[in-house]
Parts: C-alpha cells; structure tokens; sequence
C-alpha cells in the first residue's frame, strides 16, 4: 500500500487529495481538502501579489501537515495558470521549496489539457468528445476520437480573467454580454480545429464551475440523485443556467441554490465560458466529469508506476471489490453464470444486450453490502453501489445495477422506484426484474461457493424455460436452491422453469 498526496494549485483554490494505492494499482480517494486563495489575482502587471503568495504559502504548509500527519509516502505538487503566467513564479516556487521543501512542477498549458483528458478518459466511458477545463487563470480544450487526443489547447483566459476583464462581478449588463460573447467567438474562431468539430459531440467540462452549473441545474429539477459525475445537461438547460445568472446581481447570486458563495463573484464569466463554447462548438450536451487535473494526475501515476487502467468499468469494479473486501471468487462466478444466462436468453431482454454492464456491475458487487451486515446485505447492496463512485456508467445504469443487486434474495421482488422516474423507465424496472432474477438463480447455483458448476446451458420451448448446469458432480444443493425461485421466475419472465 502507497499513501499519496497530491496538492493542486489553481488560479482559484488549492486543493489537497488523499489517496491510498493498493500493490494491484487499485486506488482509493479518501479524503479531500480545498481553499480558496484567489493566487490568480495578479497587480496590473500579472506578478503574484506578496498577500497572495502568503495565503498560498499558509494553505501549502496546512495541507503537508495534514499529509505528514497521515503519514503519506510521497507529496505531489502541480502548479497551473495563475503560477505559470506571473513574471515573479520563481520567487513564488523558491519561497515554498525554501520554507516547507516542497519542489512546485509548473505544468504547461499542454501538460494541463493533458491530466484533464486522463482524469475524464478513465473515468467517463464516452468514446469522443470535446473536454473543457474550466480554470481560474486558463481553458483547456482537449478534442478526443475513438479514446485518443486529436487536438487540444490552452487558452489564456478563465473565470478570474474574464470576469476582470468585462466588469461581472457585481452585475451584467446586455451590452456587457455582449461584448464577451464577441470576445469568445473571436478567440475560439482563431482555434482552426474547432470548426470542424461534428455538431452533437458531447461537451465533457471539468472544473468547480462546470459542477455548480450541474449542481443550480439539478436543484431546480429536483434531481433524485446526489452525483456530480456523469450529471448530463442539454443546452437549453445550460442557457438556463446562464441566463439566471446573467439578470442577478451578486447579492442575488448568492441566494441561488446549488451556486458556490465563494464563487459567485466569477460565475457569470465562467459560466458564459461555458455557455458560449457550448453554443460554438454546437456540442449535443454538457456531461459533468467529477474527475479532472488531480485525478488525472493519479491515473497518470497509477499508469506509470502500475499499469495503464485499461477498461474503465473494469478497473473501477475491480476498485470497489477490493476496498469492500468482496469474495472475488464467488462475484465472478455469479457473473460468469449469470453472464452466460443472459446470452441465451436475449430474447427475453430485446435482443440488443444493452445491459450487460448493469448485469455485470450488479452481479460483481452484489455481496458488497456485506461488509455491513450479512442478513441485510441485499438492501445494504443498493446504496453501497449507488454511493461508490463507479465510472463507466451512466446515472441511469448505476441506479439500475444498484436495484438489481439489492433484489438478488428478496423473494417479493418489490421495487419502490417512482422517486426516481426522472431517471427510470416502466421497461427499465421490467429489466431491473429479470436481471435480479438471473443473479438469484446464479448465487443459488453457487451455493457451495466451491465454483464447480463450469457453465449452464439454457433453452425456451415455448413457454418453457430449461437450464442445465453443466457440472463434473451433480449439483444437488444448487439446483435445490434455484428452483426455490421458480415461481418468481414465470411471474417476471412469463415463462415456467425446468431445471435438469
């Protein structure tokens, strides 16, 4: 186990995270610092002022004591566009090395845009987009296709500099709209690669700004669920969210639900940003990543010390076993068989195998909530997957893995969903069904959790669904214990069940 700090320092807020790296490369977030020093905030000659620098200095020497404290292994420290841009850095970087030891790496603009596509790409199954990060003193693009970095650019501009630059803090007027919208098109139409961007694309921002608009956008739908990451917004809600800023003055920013105190004073600049890159690009949607720079940077450690992630599902499973000290065996095996259930009886789920990642997820974490308690582990399955922080999956498809789970012993099969009807179909809780069902009947065909049974081939005769399980002994308990389930199977499936 590797104990790892890495200490972010914006144009805005310096953030410190904590995270725990297993000898597999496996990783767990397990605490998270943030203070807001405004480093960002340069005279008129773009030099760090000497208060600024001595908040950062404050916050620094907070946060390596906190790591010392914790007793991490190593301290990573990565500075961006506030420290990058001012004439005076070297000062800045010789006073924190000379006081706290702490070595500063400047990350250019590239090198920026770079960990913001390793935290989204690992963490956002989203095979092409346009990734924004949103900054203080900077905008990385970051235009990927088929998984791979296309192009990608920082722009010299962010929330602290537009609203400096165009007097937004306090309020907006329409000519003062205006003139930035003109400001942006500008500067994005000097971008050459912008343009011939496919209309639709999905705009993947990462950033604090981008999580508000997500957060003012959620509240006013009262959104069921508490996620940051993966949230989707189409643009009229993101122009929404734009124009109620846009007719606030400050006193009245601060009163909207979901929006930052310590950041209403930019949110209009950044979130005309936003808004107007948005429109540009005529991007489809706005997806929230919750991952950016600093877990870009722990990717980037994982992959270079470890091994690369590989599939994000996978990789965050795998995550979610470990720390839950789930029997990998045992959850293998249920999916295995559940897996080979759910092929051969496609026809039963629409022929398109849309949810096989929900099935995967369900049957890979479906004891997770044994780590609390056995005879409630089924109920307790349903929060741990909603709260654990799979990537990989949408809202929809975690909330669906999550059902699924916690019904693989309930012989009711009763699903209190309408709370979540934003989010759940009627034909979703159909499925939701018959993937538990297809989980119980595996469990029940792992009793022993001996993993003999090598598979189980299915057929349907009609109204008739047949299994057998194709074993070196015959499995007397197992099928013993499925056929308990028998009668909730031709309730859900409409089909009887013949087990040989």
């Amino acid at each position: 186990m590797k104990r790892l700090g890495v200490i972010d320092i914006g144009s805005n807020s310096v953030r410190l995270v904590l995270v725990d790296i297993t000898a597999q490369g496996h990783f767990k977030i397990f605490n998270e610092f943030k203070e807001t020093v405004r480093l960002g905030e340069t005279d008129s000659n773009g030099m760090l002022t000497s208060e600024k620098m001595q908040v950062a200095l404050e916050t620094l020497e907070m946060f390596k004591t906190i790591c010392e404290a914790v007793r991490a292994d190593e301290i990573v420290t990565a500075a961006t566009a506030a420290v990058r841009r001012a004439p005076n850095k070297n000062d800045f970087l010789s006073l924190v090395y000379e006081r706290l030891g702490l070595r500063i790496r400047v990350l250019s603009g590239q090198e920026e845009a770079y960990y913001a596509y390793c935290g989204v790409i690992n963490s956002i199954d989203e095979k092409s987009g346009l990734i924004m990060d949103l900054g203080g003193g900077s905008t990385e693009l970051v235009h990927f296709e088929d998984g791979k970095v296309k192009n990608s650019i920082s722009l010299p501009f962010g929330a602290i500099d537009i609203t400096r630059m165009f007097e937004t803090s306090k309020s907006v007027t329409p000519e003062q709209a205006q003139a930035l919208r003109n400001f942006l098109f500008d500067e994005l139409g000097k971008v050459v690669w912008l343009k011939e961007l496919k209309n639709n694309v999905p705009l993947i921002g990462v950033g604090g700004t981008i999580r508000n608009i997500g957060k003012i956008d959620k509240k006013s739908k009262d959104y069921p669920l508490d996620m940051a990451h993966y949230y989707t917004l189409d643009p009229s809600s993101v122009h929404s969210v734009y124009e109620l800023t846009r007719e606030r003055t400050l006193e009245q920013r601060i009163k909207i639900k979901g929006l930052s105190k310590d950041r209403a004073d930019i949110f209009f600049g950044a979130c005309a940003v936003v808004w107007h890159i948005l429109e540009y690009c005529g991007a489809g949607r706005l997806v929230v990543s919750g991952s950016g720079l600093r877990e870009g940077l722990v990717y980037d450690y994982i992959g270079s010390s470890y091994s690369p992630v590989g599939n994000i599902l996978d990789f965050s499973l795998n995550n979610i076993i470990s720390q839950f000290s789930i029997n990998r065996v045992h959850a293998f095996q249920v999916y295995k068989l559940a897996s080979s259930m759910y092929v051969q009886l496609e026809e039963l789920f629409g022929k398109n195998r849309e949810f096989e990642k929900v099935l995967k997820t369900a049957a890979l974490l479906h004891d997770s909530g044994i780590s609390i308690n056995f005879y409630s582990h089924d109920s307790h399955a349903f929060y741990t997957i909603l709260n654990s922080g799979i990537n990989g999956l949408t809202h929809r498809e975690i909330l669906m893995s999550a059902y699924a789970a916690s019904l693989h012993r309930n012989t009711k099969l009763k699903l209190k969903w309408k709370q979540y009807s934003q989010i759940l179909s009627e034909d979703d809780v159909r499925t939701i069904m018959k993937i538990s069902m297809l989980l119980r009947l595996a469990e029940s065909l792992d009793t022993c959790m001996d993993n003999f049974i090598d598979d189980i081939k299915c057929s349907i005769d009609g109204d008739t669904v047949v299994m057998t399980p194709m074993a070196k002994k015959k499995p007397n308990v197992e099928i013993s214990r499925a056929l308990y389930s028998k009668n909730d199977f031709e309730h859900v499936f409409g089909k009887k069940l013949i087990i040989h």
